[in-house]
């Protein structure tokens, strides 16, 4: 999707989003993706990767590469990670790397953008092909339908020596889709204090429908509902492995 967030708002994508802890979600990630792998794994591929938040920490560990559909997003990744690390524009549900990856990740609630169950039946088959047998997807939901706070709204704000942000979110539910009315107001001394809106559409549904989608993949899948994942899920699909010759 294109929206100001991810698109005239990527520079202060960090900063908006400085709260979350990028690295303890990686290391948790990591760990969940290391037992389920069974086997040694280099390569990891982070499909709505962003400003590359998450492939600093896991380019630690793996060879990383990332795929976003918003160019602003990868332009400040591109500046992030260096040349070295390649980054791709894809859209989650038909991109084609044309190579196979150990682990897949899908992190910050990005699958929750797929309102259909067409669209994350696409996006299930296209991780399962970009992993090599025995490998790993993993998969952050997006709110569970039974977490959700409606006719909800929730202030952040953001503050720097140069930079201020406040950002006003009204929340509410159509049917199976979250509504989140999103205001910004941003000063950062280049100007007059600007103010973007934007309307993000997130798919409310249970557990058992994003398993479905992986499971109609090949996929052998399960959720975590713990810790970090409470209120969201960790969705873990693992391809099988190839079979004995």
């Amino acid at each position: 999707m294109t929206s100001a967030l991810y698109g005239e708002l990527a520079r202060y994508y960090d900063r908006i989003y400085a709260k979350e802890d990028a690295a303890a979600l990686a290391q948790r990630v990591e760990a969940v993706a290391r037992r389920a792998l069974r086997r040694p794994g280099r390569r990891l591929l982070d499909v709505g990767c962003g400003t590359g938040r998450h492939l600093v920490e896991f380019r630690r560990n793996f060879e990383v590469a990332g795929v976003d559909v918003n160019p602003a997003m990868l332009r400040v990744a591109r500046a992030t990670l260096g040349p070295k690390i390649p980054l791709a524009e894809g859209d989650m549900r038909e991109f084609d790397l044309g190579e196979r990856f150990d682990v897949l990740v899908c992190l910050f609630s990005a699958f929750g953008y797929l309102l259909t169950r067409g669209d994350r039946d696409r996006a299930a088959a296209n991780f399962f092909r970009h992993l090599a047998p025995g490998g790993v997807a993993l998969i952050e939901g997006w709110v569970l339908p039974e977490h959700w706070k409606d006719r909800h709204t929730d202030l952040l704000t953001y503050a720097d020596a140069t930079t201020k942000i406040a950002r006003v979110t009204w929340s509410y539910r159509r049917g199976d889709v979250s509504m989140l009315d999103m205001h910004y107001l941003v000063a950062d001394g280049e100007g007059p204090v600007r103010h973007f809106t934007e309307l993000h559409r997130m798919a409310l549904v249970p557990p058992e429908e994003v398993l479905g989608s992986l499971r109609r993949a090949g996929f052998r899948a399960r959720v975590l509902r713990s810790g970090r994942f409470a209120l969201r899920g960790l969705y873990v699909g693992v391809r099988p492995p190839a079979p004995p010759e």
